[in-house]
């Protein structure tokens, strides 16, 4: 057996390969879902939930108030 090289082995001080597994995600922020919309539309449309809140409450308790 003289003269021949042996094939590199496994060894305990080569780590093992990693698997590489692929996680696919949605795109971040509000880029998702079947209608994808900009921030400014969403941020519009949760002022305007606000405002309609806080008009129906200063309307209630304006309501209170008269005998």
């Amino acid at each position: 057996m003289q003269g021949q090289i042996a094939a590199p082995g496994p060894s305990a001080e080569s780590p093992a390969p990693a698997a590489s597994v692929r996680i696919e995600r949605p795109p971040p922020g509000l880029a998702r879902g079947r209608e994808p919309g900009p921030a400014w539309l969403i941020a519009v449309l949760g002022g305007l939930a606000l405002l309609v809140a806080l008009a129906f409450y200063v309307r209630r308790v304006r309501a209170r108030r008269r005998p």
